[in-house]
């Protein structure tokens, strides 16, 4: 894992027109990212100046430009096994595939039948969790044109997590169970490219790389896309770097499975507040193994995933994913206490920032223009540096010509959605899926 993007394979083309405008465009950008880092320090030292006057606004500018920083210097620092430590690792693998009305099924099915790797030590396995649209018929015409795809069909909707569980029973005697979301697919050589991590055997569980299927489909999807990059290339690498990958994503994810079985059972019938967790289980999964295995990122195994394209299908997502942020982040921060005390900083302050955030956001809109009378814009003018730092990042690694709406985006989330997290603690028993 690199800051900027790998340089082309030698056998490649090296002059050609195209390479040369993107290599000159990606000079304009570092140069452009340069001066945002330098304008960024500038105004940390003002807040240095400002430390007495505001002590706390100052300390968590500070803070929260150094953790910020620390992120990108930290997923820098990992490296992806070298290919020769793993070339002859080939163990059995079942790819589970968990479905509720989902009309993609077949493409999804049809991907992880054609992954690169040994027929027979691959199963690819699929629940449908009592659909009530024609998934299963849409299955089954799979596995009419494809007899070694395992099909389950459960005889009450239970909900994802007791249909991942169902796969885990028929993966027969796979020592790798591969999880992916049925509304994702995987690239042929993904598979095969996540096996080779657990060629370590201290390692329980690897995320997969995930990119945004359905870009091109609106604004909203557009800017999710960043939104998917950044979380994975910045934060699961720098996770990764002390073997602590906090979550590993349902959209495409790998765990040993003498890691999951001594933890199955409690992870099936884990409660919160008296009530079944319904939702967040691949956070919670990687929890369970946290204290014992490491957990890594793939950043070279890639898949893609479809993002909500409604407005309010995402933001019903986002409020879901908050919720189980909030059951799982203090037992995620337990667990890399225990294996990695040196960590517990960063992994602290990923649990404190997020905390303070919304009282951070009203302090800045209301409290000091009404009761100050002074406006946020250093508050705003350090959101969008940080925005514009993640938008440069994102389009020096993808050719995407309307990367800034992601940098929108990154205004928009945190300025506006972190104002989501008291609403979800307000409700954080409600457990209702919301997303469909």
């Amino acid at each position: 894992m690199t800051l900027l993007a790998a340089p082309p394979p030698r056998h490649a083309e090296p002059h050609t027109p195209r390479r040369a405008s993107e290599n000159t465009l990606r000079a304009v950008l570092l140069i452009a990212l340069v001066a945002i880092v330098l304008t960024i320090c500038v105004q940390k030292i003002d807040s240095f100046d400002n430390l007495r006057r505001d002590p706390f606004w100052a300390v968590y500018s500070i803070v929260v430009t150094t953790f910020i920083f620390s992120r990108f210097v930290l997923a820098w620092l990992y490296r992806v096994p070298p290919p020769s430590a793993a070339m002859t690792y080939r163990p059995t693998v079942a790819i589970i595939v968990p479905a509720y009305n989902e009309p993609d099924i077949a493409r999804t099915l049809l991907a992880c039948l054609g992954a690169h790797y040994p027929a027979d030590r691959l199963r690819v396995v699929v629940v449908d969790d009592k659909s009530t649209d024609d998934t299963l018929q849409r299955i089954n015409e799979v596995a009419a044109a494809h007899p070694e795809l395992v099909v389950i069909e459960s005889e009450r909707n239970r909900g994802k997590r007791h249909a991942m569980a169902t796969g885990i029973a028929a993966a027969g005697d796979a020592e790798i169970l591969v999880f992916i979301d049925s509304d994702s697919r995987v690239s042929a050589g993904a598979v095969k490219r996540l096996v080779r991590y657990f060629a370590d055997p201290t390692v329980g569980a690897v995320a997969g790389h995930t990119d945004v299927a359905n870009k091109d489909v609106n604004i909203l999807t557009r800017m999710q896309s960043m939104q998917y990059y950044i979380a994975f290339r910045i934060y699961k690498s720098a996770e990764a770097l002390f073997g602590a990958v906090m979550c590993c994503s349902g959209c495409f994810s790998g765990y040993r499975r003498k890691a999951v079985e001594p933890v199955l059972d409690a992870w099936l019938n884990q409660r919160f507040l008296g009530r079944p967790s319904t939702f967040g289980d691949d956070r919670s999964l990687t929890n369970f193994l946290l204290p014992h295995w490491r957990v890594l990122y793939a950043p070279d195994a890639q898949a893609y995933t479809n993002v909500p394209e409604r407005l309010q299908q995402f933001l019903r997502q986002q409020l879901r994913w908050k919720k189980s942020w909030l059951r799982e982040a203090p037992r995620a921060a337990r667990a890399v206490f225990r294996k990695n005390p040196v960590a517990v900083l960063m992994f602290g302050l990923s649990l404190v920032l997020p905390l303070l955030a919304p009282q951070v956001v009203l302090r800045a809109f209301v409290v000091q223009p009404h009761f100050i009378s002074q406006l946020p814009y250093w508050y705003f003018g350090g959101v969008a540096a940080m925005a514009i730092i993640y938008g440069l990042y994102y389009r020096m690694n993808k050719p995407d010509k309307r990367w800034y709406l992601g940098i929108f985006f990154t205004m928009f989330y945190t300025v506006v959605l972190v104002l989501q997290l008291p609403y979800a603690m307000a409700t954080i028993r409600d457990s209702k899926w919301g997303t469909r």
